[in-house]
């Protein structure tokens, strides 16, 4: 199968032991949205005025969902909230981010999941195991993929080689090297059949079909044929493609909104997406206007007003739209 789910990943440049910072899920508390920092290995949180609102004294912080942050303290994780109040005491080897209530942690080798509060509500026995979405989960037993509800109990029993998260209602499988789609019920909407499969966003999914890039809706239903040589997911109404190995974007109706002159590219998000010119990144809007010049190392889509740019040596920062630093790192 040539992909997926396309991950664009660069975040793998910060990356501590469960995660790492991102603007992916920001959140606010009296000064506005905040942002993991790191100094001297130290973690905290800034605003995003770049000031430092929760101190620099954990060994690592990922950033907020749900109104809790992942904070490592003498080698565990645990959460935080908004004003650095600890919510769940740091005893976990392995923790992520909420999701619909929930947050999947790793105990003596299996995973489960907590609430709020740090109460185990479902008892740590899957091999593998992801965030909630639309209330259910996938979740790896006994090699085999299926969904397990918010109680505990198997939606749709593990069958499958690789189960993804749901969206529109429908959840991307694979089996045989195939991508299909799944229903909620646990009914199989299209069998596994397509070499390239993407989860649905925005109402549509991008997949490989008779030789071409479709984007088919909720019924299965092909909306949109291209040409490219390669095509994405639509974000903010704008889906990357490929021609002569060069990448750009088209809209809803299937026509260019960014010429294809890119090396790589990512998602639309806030206006903004990254793009990659020889070994530099920089942000281009849907006019196809460079706003900020490939100047970076690597660098991550914006959220809450500020991306996270990577600079070589290991250093990295915070920008804001206009590409003027907020943060740096060192």
């Amino acid at each position: 199968m040539k992909a997926l789910e396309f991950l664009f990943v660069f975040i793998v440049l910060f990356f501590l032991a469960c995660g790492a910072p991102s603007v992916t899920n920001v959140t606010n508390n009296e000064k506005g949205v905040l942002f993991p920092v790191s100094v001297d290995n130290s973690w905290g949180f800034i605003d995003k005025q770049g000031d430092l609102v929760i101190p620099l004294k954990y060994e690592g912080a990922v950033d907020f969902s749900e109104d809790r942050a992942l904070i490592k303290k003498d080698g565990k994780w645990g959460y935080i909230n908004q004003w650095d109040i600890l919510t769940i005491t740091p005893e976990y080897i392995e923790a992520h981010k909420f999701s619909d209530g929930l947050a999947h942690v790793k105990v003596d080798g299996a995973y489960g999941y907590i609430n709020g509060v740090g109460k185990m509500v479902i008892e740590p026995q899957y091999e593998k195991a992801n965030p909630f979405s639309e209330g259910l989960a996938s979740v790896k037993y006994n090699g085999q993929w299926g969904y397990i509800n918010k109680e505990g109990e198997t939606i749709v029993e593990p069958q499958f080689e690789k189960a993804f998260a749901y969206s529109d209602g429908l959840a991307l499988i694979l089996q045989e090297g195939k991508g299909g789609y799944l229903k909620k019920s646990g009914k199989v909407f299209i069998k596994p059949q397509f070499e390239y499969a993407e989860g649905y966003s925005e109402g549509v999914a991008c997949v490989y079909k008779d030789g071409k890039y479709v984007y088919i809706d909720k019924f299965g239903e092909v909306q949109l044929k291209t040409d490219f040589e390669t095509a994405r997911h639509f974000s903010e109404g704008a889906a990357a493609v490929s021609r002569g190995g060069k990448f750009g974007f088209i809209n809803r109706s299937g026509l260019l909104i960014v010429q294809p002159e890119f090396d790589q590219v990512g998602d639309f998000s806030e206006g903004l997406a990254t793009f990659k010119i020889g070994n530099k990144w920089g942000y281009v809007n849907k006019r196809g206007e460079i706003v900020i010049e490939p100047r970076f190392q690597s660098a991550i889509s914006f959220s809450g007003g500020l991306a996270i740019v990577e600079l070589g040596g290991g250093k990295w920062g915070y920008i804001d739209k206009k590409g003027n630093f907020i943060w740096k790192s060192g």
